[in-house]
């Protein structure tokens, strides 16, 4: 051994134990040129690779150093045995994680053969005596896997697949219909940014081939704002590209939303957008402005405008049943979407609604008007009653530094007050200027004439040149301009006028409102709780943002008008649609947002056409992640779809519990388990913004894979992982109302975790290394489950217990059903780990069903109910029904999980994911078919329950009522030093010679 040689490896030595891998390896190979002798070094060398997940020049250093030896091999037999094990590992994981092909090892079948043989043959001596059982268990996996070597690159692909359509939530016990007709975000231009957080795209700084790739996805689209807005953007970007650029300009814009409805309603306004296109008419190209107004943010409409909807709609049914559908050349729904969205035009075609009760369930919720206090509790009423007063201190102060002229233009001050008088009578009548000047300028805003309309009427004013098609509408609206309200004869003219004539904007309605299970107590009418004229004001804010006006507020002026706004608005995005005809392509899709971008991701997308984009330039993900297990679902199953490139992002923002959070911290740590900071290191992707709980969050993917040293250490993986396994299996409590937090995350969604993790730069033995740990069906972890009420505090990563073991065996059936059904596809080894039971054949992985009756029925009433069916948060127990009965698990859970006894392992089991749930009728869930036989000679029963009050759900169904309906297709977490007697890194460093 050189001299040099021996300093290279001692300084790789060092780094090795600081957990440097990569700069270890450096030296170990620095070492071997020096000494190329010797097989020390190269054996270091492997481990080192080992450690950092470097497989393929792992097993390359591990068969030098054999070449080495080989000819002696009885000299070093405990380094013969080392090389034996760490060759044996890094083959299996190499070939999991696809660095390892089939063809190198058939071309290195003899050294590996010969190297197997010898460690077999050779005791080993000394204090390292090889590990006989280690021996076996790892050259059996291998040999396991080499007899089927073929299939880890033929049925890779057929498993993802199949892993994609795994459920990654949790089901709720009734199957909710969120219809959100008319939204309510700031209009939103994806090539300019996101809300208040500018970020322009500079379209003509790309390169040609990137041109053509320009990709936005919408999801959930809702009522396609931020699509025409966008639309808008990218017209304006394209004209000032150069002839050349132009030509390889190409946009793709895929609005996604889960509900059929919602896309019905953006088809409708699409076609009549294309039909704008389509005429030159001036009084015809108003009525269809004036109709894709009133359907974009009316409640009801005029007779000519509801004629041109249903006219639309009858269209939109002809087109999308026609085979293939036809459509503009820029516009494609995903032929698996087709059925619902005809559905829904269907229901709108036959629907008869009376105009008269719609307007009786409108709301009128403006802004501009205080909020109605006979709703508001202690605590929110003082709040409110704190804000107000300080809200008339505000206007006094204004009104005291206010120049009295200014005081009359603005109408607070009578002009009929001599200049001399002006002050004196603001002094002496301060209370009612204050008053008047509030509700003129209500919180500071201004107030639009059209808006003291609306709370007459409750109908948009319709544009000037139609105005005389509507008795008694140029009378009212004169004398809103002149007195600010109407008297009772001109108010009774214009209602007559609108209950017998108008109609009711059909396109609010859907199915679920004439169905009494999804919507009880309902009369068939949607509530229509909005503040249409905000749309309106943001439209206009739109509309100005390149003009002298862009940095006035929203509602700047007294005559702002919603039919002009809109009208500019829709001339804008029709003119855009035209230019870019053939230049963009918008792509309607069906589908929950990230069960969508999964299937993208893993190219089982098989209904979308090949040449769409997977990943996307940028997305907004609107308030979707509210109820998807925020940024951890986000992160995991989003961001891989974002492009790489600097200006490729996704954003969204919190709108159902962003009362619920303290802070952006306790935000993401709720779903993440993580601060903002934090995210970037132990989940490679960069937290642009973290102000969720006040604009926007803004993410982007870094590049992949990172290197180990930018990543966190393989304790702290551990540690994490264990909090987020512990969590999702035992999920805690929420809040109710406003204040309810979403975690669906089910172990399907775990998985996906420890997939994307790998993909980020884990190594594939660590993410084995905690999995086999679970498989073996208990865990030595100092980590609790968090058993407060969400959010959950950030002092809750701080918490620690005594250190126990802690039971899996719960909840490794469901294991064994991920792991069946993405066995070829797992990007680590996990045979050695697998029990021996478990069906490793995605095939054998099946789905039941079963008919259901309810143990008891759940209120659908209140947004305030703590165990409304609609939460996403049931569970399947399987159990043994001659051992107990359901309450002997579901009551007794947590203690199980803490190391109860009884009942014993083998005897129950819990499901966190389901393909189906209605608790009144119907369950379907994925098992071994193999299983379940075995499971026939014994009485087994399943039932439903919430996994956070414990309630149950459904009647025991006994399994011989069970019926297959489909077949398929296609101790841990220490991170304190000093709490385990040993570490990862204490037996890694047993590798070094």
């Amino acid at each position: 051994m050189s001299q040099d040689a021996s300093a290279l490896k001692e300084r790789g030595n060092e780094l090795f134990k600081a957990r440097k891998m990569s700069e270890a390896a450096s030296y170990y190979e620095k070492a071997e040129k020096a000494d190329p002798s010797s097989p020390v070094y190269p054996s270091n060398l492997s481990a080192a690779l080992y450690e950092a997940g470097d497989y393929l020049r792992c097993v390359d250093a591990v068969l030098r150093s054999w070449k080495l030896l080989e000819t002696c091999p009885e000299a070093q037999p405990d380094l013969v045995a080392k090389l034996s094990i760490r060759l044996a590992k890094a083959l299996c994981h190499g070939v999991s994680a696809r660095a390892i092909t089939h063809d190198l090892v058939t071309r290195r079948q003899d050294e590996i053969c010969k190297l197997q043989d010898c460690a077999t043959k050779l005791p080993a001596q000394g204090k390292t005596k090889k590990p006989d059982e280690d021996f076996t268990r790892v050259w059996d996996e291998w040999i396991h896997m080499e007899s089927d070597l073929k299939s880890y690159d033929e049925k890779r692909e057929a498993c993802l697949r199949g892993f994609s359509r795994l459920p990654m939530f949790c089901k709720p016990l009734a199957q909710e219909e969120l219809y959100f007709s008319i939204g309510h975000d700031p209009i939103i231009d994806l090539t300019a940014g996101w809300l208040n957080h500018p970020h322009p795209l500079k379209i003509d700084a790309l390169p040609r081939d990137k041109l053509s790739e320009l990709a936005f996805l919408f999801g959930g689209v809702g009522d396609g704002r931020h699509v025409l807005a966008t639309v808008c953007g990218l017209h304006a970007a394209y004209k000032q590209l150069s002839k050349a650029k132009q030509r390889s300009f190409r946009a793709h814009l895929t609005l996604l939303d889960i509900d059929h409805s919602m896309l019905a309603r953006d088809l409708c306004m699409l076609l009549l957008l294309h039909q704008l296109n389509s005429t030159s008419n001036t009084i015809i190209r108003t009525e269809i402005k004036a109709t894709l107004m009133y359907t974009f943010i009316g409640a009801v409409m005029p007779p000519y405008c509801f004629e041109r909807l249903r006219t639309i709609i009858g269209d939109l049914r002809r087109r999308l049943t026609a085979t293939p559908p036809e459509l503009p050349p820029w516009l494609h729904v995903v032929p698996e979407s087709i059925p619902a969205i005809i559905k829904t035009l269907e229901h709108w075609s036959t629907l008869k609604k009376s105009t008269s009760r719609t307007l009786e369930n409108h709301r009128y919720m403006s802004k501009l008007n205080p909020p109605d206090v006979s709703r508001m509790g202690a605590d929110e009423l003082r709040r409110w009653n704190m804000f107000m007063t300080q809200e008339r201190e505000s206007t006094k102060e204004f009104l005291h530094s206010a120049r009295d002229a200014d005081l009359v233009k603005i109408g607070v001050i009578p002009e009929t007050v001599p200049p001399s008088r002006r002050r004196g009578y603001l002094l002496e009548n301060m209370e009612s200027v204050v008053d008047d000047y509030q509700k003129l300028y209500p919180f500071g805003q201004v107030r639009p004439i059209e808006d003291l309309w609306y709370q007459e009427l409750k109908v948009l004013l319709p544009p000037e040149e139609l105005r005389s098609r509507h008795p008694g509408f140029d009378n009212a609206w004169r004398t809103i301009v002149t007195q600010k309200n109407l008297d009772r004869t001109l108010r009774r003219e214009a209602l007559t006028h609108i209950n017998e004539e108008w109609k009711p904007n059909v396109t609010l309605f859907a199915p679920k409102y004439s169905d009494p299970k999804r919507y009880p107590g309902g009369d068939g009418y949607p509530p229509l709780d909005a503040d249409v004229l905000e749309t309106a004001a943001c439209i206009d804010l739109f509309n100005r943002r390149t003009g002298p006006n862009a940095h006035k507020q929203a509602r700047y002026s007294i005559w702002i008008l919603a039919s002009e706004a809109c009208g500019a608005f829709f001339e804008e995005t029709a003119a855009a649609l035209k230019a870019l005809a053939d230049r963009i392509t918008l792509e309607v899709l069906c589908g929950g947002l990230s069960e969508e971008l999964y299937k993208m991701h893993v190219k089982a997308d098989t209904a979308r056409s090949k040449e769409f984009p997977r990943k996307y330039t940028r997305m907004w993900l609107s308030n979707v992640p509210d109820y998807v297990h925020g940024p951890m679902n986000t992160i995991v199953y989003n961001i891989p779809n974002v492009q790489d490139d600097t200006q490729a992002a996704l954003a969204f923002n919190c709108l159902a519990n962003v009362g619920a959070f303290v802070d952006d911290d306790e935000y993401f740590h709720t779903y993440t388990l993580l601060t903002p900071p934090e995210i970037r290191r132990y989940m490679g992707c960069q937290v642009m913004n973290p102000r969720v709980t006040t604009e926007v969050a803004v993410l982007r993917p870094l590049a992949l894979s990172r290197p180990l040293t930018e990543l966190a250490t393989q304790d702290e993986l551990k540690t994490w992982l264990t909090r987020v396994l512990f969590n999702t299996v035992l999920p805690a409590r929420s809040k109710m109302g406003m204040s309810k937090v979403h975690v669906p995350h089910n172990l399907v969604a775990f998985f996906g975790l420890l997939l994307y993790l790998h993909g980020v730069g884990y190594p594939s033995h660590w993410l084995c290394e905690l999995l086999a740990r679970i498989l073996s069906g208990s865990v030595h972890s100092d980590i609790a489950p968090f058993r407060g009420e969400y959010p959950m505090p950030l002092s809750e990563r701080a918490r620690r217990v005594q250190p126990r073991r802690v039971r899996t065996d719960p909840w490794l059936v469901e294991l064994e059903t991920i792991i069946a059904t993405a066995y070829y596809a797992l990007p680590f080894s996990l045979a050695g780990a697998i029990p021996d039971d478990f069906s490793r054949d995605p095939r054998d992985i099946v789905v039941w069903g079963v008919q259901v009756k309810p143990a008891r029925l759940f209120s659908t009433q209140s947004m305030f109910n703590p165990v409304s069916p609609y939460d996403f948060r049931t569970h399947l127990l399987f159990y043994r029904s001659d051992l107990m009965g359901p309450p002997a698990v579901i009551n007794h859970l947590a203690s199980i999980f803490e190391g109860k006894a009884s009942p014993a392992p083998g005897t129950f089991f819990i499901l966190t994911s389901q393909e189906h749930v209605q608790y009144e009728t119907s369950i379907r869930f994925r098992l071994s078919r193999r299983r379940v036989e075995k499971m026939r000679k014994e009485k087994w029963s399943m039932v439903a329950y919430r996994n956070d009050s414990g309630h149950q759900a459904t009647v025991p169904v006994a399994i011989e009522h069970w019926a297959l309906i489909a077949d398929s297709d296609g101790d841990f977490g220490l991170s304190e030093s000093g709490l385990a007697s040993r570490t990862v890194y204490e037996s890694a460093l047993e590798e070094l010679d």
